[in-house]
C-alpha cells in the first residue's frame, strides 16, 4: 500500500504566528499524532496484539515541503524505526533548488530526512516554478493507493491536489488542521 500526504504550509496554520514553523509547536504535535494513528489504522495495526493484519509493507510518500509534508516524513521515519520492515519513506522532491531559502534548522532537518529516506524521487531538475509543485502532487497521487489531506477546504495547492486525486479515483481522507476532529472517511470532503 502507498499513502501520500498533502497539506498546508505552516503559514496557513499560524494565522500570523511564526512560532508555528517550530516542528514542536502544539499544532504540529497534534497533527503528527493524528497522522501516526491514521497510518497505523490503515496498516491494520492491533494495539493489543501488537500485530498487523498483513505483512504488506506500507510506503509513505512526502512532498517534502515545510509543515504537513515534513511532519509526515518524521512520523514515517519514527514508525519505520518502531516497526522495522513494515514502513518505508519516499520523498518526492518538486524542483532542483527545493528548500534552498529555508532557515538553517529546516535545511538541516530536510537533509537529514532525505539521507534517511528509503527512496528519493526528483520529480523535476528544473529550478523553482509554481507549476512544479502541482507536478509533484500529481506524481504522488499517480503512485498512491490513498491520500491523506491535512486541509481546511480552502482553495490552495492542497485543494488542487485533492481535486486531482478525486478526479483520478484515488481515495482521499481529510484531517482538518484547526478542528482536530477525527479523520474523515475517503472522499467525504468538507
Amino acid at each position: 500500500m502507498i499513502i501520500a500526504v498533502t497539506g498546508h504550509r505552516p503559514k496557513n496554520f499560524g494565522k500570523g504566528d511564526n512560532s508555528i514553523y517550530d516542528i514542536h509547536h502544539a499544532t504540529n504535535v497534534k497533527i503528527g499524532r493524528a497522522m501516526r494513528d491514521f497510518i497505523l489504522m490503515r496498516a491494520g495495526y492491533n494495539a493489543e496484539t501488537k500485530e498487523f493484519a498483513s505483512n504488506e509493507p506500507i510506503r509513505l510518500v512526502s512532498g517534502m515541503a515545510l509543515g504537513v509534508d515534513t511532519i509526515w516524513a518524521l512520523v514515517a521515519l519514527k514508525l519505520r524505526s518502531q516497526f522495522p520492515g513494515k514502513f518505508e519513506l519516499e520523498c518526492a522532491i518538486p524542483h532542483a533548488n527545493h528548500g534552498s531559502n529555508w532557515s538553517e534548522v529546516d535545511k538541516k532537518r530536510y537533509a537529514d530526512i532525505l539521507e534517511k529516506a528509503n527512496h528519493v524521487e526528483h520529480v523535476s531538475k528544473e529550478p523553482f516554478s509554481r507549476y512544479l509543485m502541482q507536478k509533484r502532487n500529481e506524481h504522488m497521487v499517480n503512485m498512491a493507493d490513498e491520500v491523506l489531506a491535512v486541509w481546511d477546504g480552502t482553495p490552495s495547492g492542497t485543494g488542487n491536489c485533492v481535486n486531482y486525486a478525486m478526479k483520478k479515483g484515488v481515495p482521499v481522507y481529510q484531517y482538518h488542521p484547526f478542528l482536530f476532529e477525527e479523520i474523515k472517511e475517503p472522499n467525504k470532503i468538507s
